[in-house]
């Protein structure tokens, strides 16, 4: 079933997409944003991107979130998650190196999202 954002406030701003690299040592991919109102990870490359929304580390066999690979490199055919409410940090580990994602986060404003001028 497809998500996406129902929150009235508007998304005001997005981070810039980008092609980002990971290896099999877990990493934090975002820092917590009181003012996200969510994001979308996409793995684009061919092995299996983990993810864990807090402070610990995803490991190969412990993690919130697997994302499947595509069958070639940039196919669109890879594994993505969306999450509308998750404002912690984030991070991810790849099942091999040279894996590939994109991360996008959405902001409206204050922690109260009632701010909409208050961006980032």
């Amino acid at each position: 079933m497809p998500r996406m954002l129902v929150e009235g406030a508007p998304q005001k701003q997005s981070t810039t997409p980008a092609q980002t690299t990971i290896g099999a040592a877990a990493v934090l991919i975002a820092e917590s944003n009181a003012k996200r109102k969510g994001f979308i990870i996409q793995n684009t490359g061919t092995s299996i991107i983990k993810v864990n929304l807090g402070p610990v580390d995803p490991t190969q066999t412990v993690y919130h979130v697997a994302l499947k690979g595509g069958t070639a490199a940039d196919d669109g055919l890879g594994a993505a998650y969306f999450d509308d409410a998750w404002t912690g940090q984030i991070r991810a580990i790849s099942s091999a190196a040279g894996g590939t994602f994109v991360l996008t986060e959405f902001a409206s404003g204050g922690p109260d999202w009632n701010a909409s001028e208050d961006l980032y």
